[in-house]
C-alpha cells in the first residue's frame, strides 16, 4: 500500500531544512536594523506578546527575516497612533483603523503634568514610555510637541517660569543617560546654528541607543571645532540648524566632519550645496545612520521598506 504521508514529510523536512537556512540575526543587529533597541523588543515579547524570537542553546535571541518584518509592521501601527498594548489583535489586518490615538492622548497627559509641576509622576511615564516605545516615535510624536506648545504659552502669568523649569528639567532627565553611557563608537556631536533647545540632547540620546559613545560639545561653528582637534573624538557629527552664516558655510570642519539634520535644506545656493555633500550632509539622523558602514548601520522605519536587505549573520 502507498503510505501517502510518505510525501508530505518530505516536504516537510525541505521546509525545515529551507527554514534553517534563513538569515537569524542577534538582538542587537534588529535594533540598528529597525531602530527598536534591545530593551524595548525584550520588553515587547515580555509584556505584550509580540516578535517571539528563536533561541540558541545558551538562550540568545535569534531573529528572522518574517520577525523583523514584523517588528516594520508594529512600528506602522504605533505611528498610527495605536497603543504597544492594542497592536497584538490587529497585526495582519492592514485595514483596520486604529481604535484612538494613543500619542494624543499621551500628549494631554503630559502637559497636565507639567501644568501642575508633577515631576515625579512625569519620570515614571516617560520611563515606562521609552521602554515600551523606540525614543524616535517619542520624541517625534510626544515630546516634540508638547515642547513646542510650552514654547509658544503666552497665556499664563507663570508661562516664562513653566519654561525654565521643564526645559532644566528634561536637560537634567536626558543628560543622566549620557552620563551613564557605556562605551561604544566615538562621536563628537555638536550643533552649528540655531536649533530647537533639546533637540541636540535628544540626538544624542538617540546615538547612544545605537551604541554610539557620544561627546556632545553642544552649539559649536568650525573654528572652534578646528581648535578642539586631538581633544575630541576624531569622528564628529554636525546637526545644522537656521541662521548659518554664508561665508562660515565655505569653512572646513575637522577631517572627517559629517553633518545632518532637516534644516540643511535651508541652503540651496550651488556653493551652500557643495559645502553640505563635502559634509556628507544627510536630512535626518535616521538617514545617517543608514548611511554609515557596519558595524555601524541603523535602519530606520521607512529604510526597512526599501527592499535592502541585511547581511546574513555566520
Amino acid at each position: 500500500m502507498h503510505d501517502s504521508s510518505v510525501p508530505s514529510r518530505q516536504a516537510a523536512s525541505r521546509e525545515g531544512e529551507a527554514a534553517s537556512e534563513e538569515a537569524r540575526y542577534p538582538i542587537r543587529e534588529v535594533s540598528r536594523l529597525t531602530g527598536v533597541n534591545a530593551v524595548t523588543l525584550r520588553a515587547w515579547q515580555r509584556r505584550y506578546g509580540l516578535v517571539q524570537p528563536a533561541r540558541t542553546d545558551k538562550g540568545h535571541r535569534l531573529y528572522s527575516e518574517q520577525d523583523i518584518r514584523q517588528i516594520e509592521e508594529i512600528l506602522s501601527w504605533l505611528e498610527r497612533g495605536v497603543s504597544i498594548g492594542q497592536v497584538k489583535g490587529l497585526l495582519g489586518d492592514s485595514q483596520s483603523v486604529a481604535p484612538s490615538d494613543h500619542w494624543q492622548q499621551s500628549q494631554e497627559s503630559v502637559w497636565l503634568l507639567l501644568l501642575a509641576l508633577k515631576s515625579r509622576q512625569l519620570e515614571q511615564g516617560l520611563n515606562e514610555l521609552i521602554a515600551s516605545y523606540p525614543f524616535e516615535l517619542v520624541r517625534s510624536q510626544l515630546l516634540e510637541p508638547v515642547l513646542d506648545r510650552l514654547m509658544a504659552m503666552a497665556d499664563r502669568p507663570d508661562a516664562e517660569l513653566l519654561r525654565h523649569h521643564w526645559l532644566d528639567w528634561f536637560a537634567h532627565y536626558f543628560g543622566r543617560h549620557l552620563l551613564g553611557q557605556e562605551k561604544g563608537l566615538p562621536l563628537t556631536l555638536a550643533s552649528w546654528g540655531k536649533v530647537g533647545p533639546l533637540e541636540l540632547l535628544w540626538h544624542a540620546y538617540e546615538l547612544v541607543n545605537q551604541g554610539y559613545e557620544v561627546q556632545l560639545i553642544g552649539p559649536c561653528d568650525p573654528k572652534l571645532a578646528q581648535l578642539l582637534v586631538g581633544r575630541s573624538h576624531d569622528n564628529w557629527l554636525v546637526l545644522m540648524g537656521a541662521a548659518i552664516p554664508k561665508g562660515e558655510l565655505m569653512t572646513p570642519w575637522p577631517v572627517g566632519t559629517q553633518a545632518m539634520g532637516p534644516l540643511g535644506r535651508l541652503y540651496p545656493e550651488p556653493s551652500q550645496v557643495a559645502a553640505l555633500q563635502a559634509l556628507h550632509w544627510q536630512p535626518s539622523l535616521a538617514d545617517w545612520l543608514a548611511s554609515q558602514p557596519e558595524p555601524a548601520q541603523a535602519r530606520s522605519r521607512g529604510q526597512g521598506q526599501s527592499g535592502r536587505k541585511p547581511s546574513k549573520q555566520e
